[in-house]
């Protein structure tokens, strides 16, 4: 895995400018939502928070996975950390479904 690739963790709203700031990305998955958030609304929301401190953000959307990618667009990170953030997280996804099935 890149330097540059952590082991997932969930980050609030208020804080992913920070992280954009310091020049890293994040990647969530949908499910991290929950019931009481839509997709759309995350986005006005972390949109909003980051103007606020002043970091031009994008959204990519990666349906096939149901995640959605968070950068800096001064500080866009490459197609293979990217990649290594999608298996970082499909990774973790499968490791809390597996301790799911397990607890049943």
């Amino acid at each position: 895995m890149d330097d540059r690739v952590t082991e997932p963790y969930l980050v609030g709203q208020e804080a992913i400018a920070g992280e954009l700031l310091r020049g890293k990305w994040c990647v969530y998955l949908h499910e991290w939502l929950g019931d009481e958030h839509d997709l759309a609304t995350w986005r006005d929301e972390v949109a909003t928070h980051a103007a606020e401190s002043g970091v031009e953000v994008c959204f990519v959307e990666i349906p096939r996975k149901d995640m959605t990618l968070v950068a800096n667009v001064h500080a866009l990170p490459s197609f293979e950390q990217v990649t290594q953030s999608v298996a970082a997280l499909e990774h973790h996804r499968g490791t809390v479904a597996g301790r799911r099935r397990r607890r049943r």
